[in-house]
């Protein structure tokens, strides 16, 4: 296996914990790789003692396939037997082989199942139970009148005198508000006009409406009949089924805005405090948001009821076996005194609880400018930490293998805008010079302009932020027949291609989104340049990124193209030596 100099010190690491600040296209999975191989053929390791942590599945059979293929060539075949090969799981599936072969002392009466796809299902089931419970039960339609002008507000409420005093003392809708503000309480009258089933109750408030519209006018804005219950039914139903405090101006809460989105948002709520967890077990009544505690509270119950374990739970009771029983934390400590994790920069704080109970021999590779999955609770600054204390030794692979130095370039001058980061010296080994085709697009002409841009024949793929926008170019390239890949940025994390073109802003504007922390949406974007090997086009609408890396400083330009050009004049001259 080949390796430059940096890749060199690094996997002749042997003991202490260790850390490999990799940039993209340097040979991450290569380092690990050579470094399990050295440990084994130069200081006779048994492979049995080593164990290895990949991000995902695929991540472990590539690795794999290249370890055994090494071992079989160059050892005898009886010494690379099944049992004489290092353990290379994800932290997921180590975890719950250490809760199954010690589910006992766990907590478990027998062998725990495994859940998961049934969060959906129960998310699933208490959805339709509220929206069920709001068809049946008893709503009012009430009206809110102006005596002077007769102007009303229409609403719907399962309780009116509550509701009244919300509306009196600070109401939801703006024109409303002011009008009482400015005339006074006593201006103002409160009538139920009927009680109808809940099922009806958007209709005849619409029918109200109507009917006072063309008498005195109406405060309201919105269409009832744009979706299925109100807001407020809803909102009112959601503390009834949770049995959670209904405060009032609840709805004025940003957090219960659209609260059918935020019940889709339940799961992942869920899950990424569970990522989170760094002592004991998780537990749900630690969440603030109301809604999520309580469906946490009776998912949690429905799973301890059951005997099972759901993905993060393999990871968190792992973690607390080894904590709480030290002489079991030591059983495995003694049975895989080398432990070597890849993708380190994307950990979460409760992988990391696992990951240090482990070994004292942690060898890490990552790239903190490569971390996208904070929506999952990955934390990059674990990274960060561990480079900065000092008894871990560290190593730099920067040296980019995959791209032009073009792409390299302005990729750098993008990334190099994060802060904090961890500094690193990224370069291109190809000293080729090819311009990155920026190109402005809108909803209209997009289609055009990517038919024009895939009729090259080498490997290409198209990338966006959104499965959405994947959707909409795979209907596209359905229609014109173009064995090209479409496939979103984080789905292409790890993986390269001749050419990429990057789609943003054009068919949805969500980058960078809101939603996410600004330097975590850079980091996408730069996962996004950095898969492409030779040719980059981005294609779009209006986007922070594309500014910062179409200009890098001159000077930074100069010397990055005359340092690579003398890097790739002195590979020849010792190729050519050696020959």
């Amino acid at each position: 296996m080949k390796l430059d100099r940096n890749q060199e010190k690094a996997v002749n690491h042997v003991t202490g914990p260790a850390i490999v600040i990799a940039g993209p296209g340097s040979g991450k999975t290569t380092v690990v790789t050579a470094r399990i191989l050295n440990l084994i053929q130069t200081h006779n390791i048994p492979p049995s003692q080593i164990l290895a942590i990949a991000f995902n599945r695929k991540a472990v059979e590539e690795m794999e396939t290249r370890i055994l293929r090494e071992l079989a060539s160059s050892k005898p075949s009886h010494e690379t037997e099944k049992h004489q090969k290092p353990e290379i799981r994800t932290l997921h599936a180590f975890g719950k082989d250490i809760i199954t072969e010690n589910y006992e002392r766990a907590g478990f009466n027998q062998e725990p199942d495994i859940w998961t796809g049934q969060i959906d299902e129960i998310i699933a089931q208490e959805q339709t139970q509220i929206e069920r419970d709001a068809s049946t039960i008893s709503v009012a339609i009430y009206k809110i009148e102006n005596k002077r002008t007769g102007k009303c507000y229409i609403g719907q409420t399962t309780n009116p005198d509550r509701r009244r005093k919300e509306h009196f003392d600070h109401s939801s809708n703006d024109r409303l508000r002011q009008a009482i503000r400015s005339e006074g309480e006593t201006q103002f009258s409160f009538e139920v006009l009927e009680r109808v089933p809940g099922r009806k109750a958007n209709r005849r408030e619409a029918h109200w409406i109507a009917s006072y519209r063309n008498r005195g006018g109406v405060f309201n804005r919105a269409d009832p009949l744009r979706v299925q219950y109100s807001n407020q039914v809803i909102l009112e139903m959601f503390c009834q089924h949770f049995e959670i405090p209904y405060k009032e101006h609840l709805d004025r809460d940003p957090d219960f805005e659209n609260l059918r989105d935020r019940f889709n948002d339940i799961k992942e709520t869920v899950m990424r405090a569970k990522r989170h967890v760094t002592t004991g077990l998780f537990d749900p009544t630690t969440l603030n948001d109301p809604v999520v505690q309580a469906f946490a509270v009776k998912y949690e119950t429905l799973k301890t009821e059951a005997n099972a374990v759901d993905f993060e739970d393999m990871i968190i009771h792992a973690a607390n076996l080894l904590k709480t029983c030290p002489d079991l934390r030591q059983t495995y400590r003694d049975k895989y005194p080398y432990l070597l994790v890849d993708e380190f920069q994307d950990i979460a704080p409760a992988d990391f609880r696992l990951i240090k109970l482990l070994s004292e021999n942690l060898f890490a590779v990552g790239d903190d400018d490569q971390a996208i999955y904070g929506f999952r609770g990955g934390d990059s600054e674990i990274m960060q930490a561990f480079t900065d204390q000092r008894d871990v030794a560290k190593y730099e692979i920067a040296r980019n293998y995959r791209s032009t130095s073009t792409i390299v370039e302005h990729a750098r001058a993008l990334i190099e805008r994060n802060e904090p980061r961890i500094s690193k010296n990224l370069r291109a080994h190809n000293p080729l010079q090819q311009e990155i085709k920026i190109v402005k697009t809108t909803p209209e002409t997009v289609e055009t302009i990517l038919r024009r841009e895939l009729k090259s024949s080498q490997e290409i793929a198209v990338l966006a932020r959104t499965n959405y926008e994947i959707d909409q170019i795979q209907g596209m390239l359905t229609k014109h027949a173009h064995p090209v890949e479409v496939t979103t940025i984080h789905k292409a994390k790890g993986r390269e291609w001749e050419k990429v073109i990057l789609i943003h802003n054009t068919l949805e504007r969500r980058f960078p989104r809101r939603d996410n922390k600004l330097a975590e949406e850079r980091r996408v974007f730069y996962v996004a340049m950095t898969r492409a090997k030779v040719e980059l086009v981005v294609l779009g609408g209006m986007c922070p990124f594309v500014p910062e890396f179409e200009k890098i400083p001159k000077n930074a330009g100069y010397y990055l193209r005359k340092f690579a050009y003398w890097c790739a004049r002195r590979r020849l001259k010792k190729e050519k030596d050696v020959k």
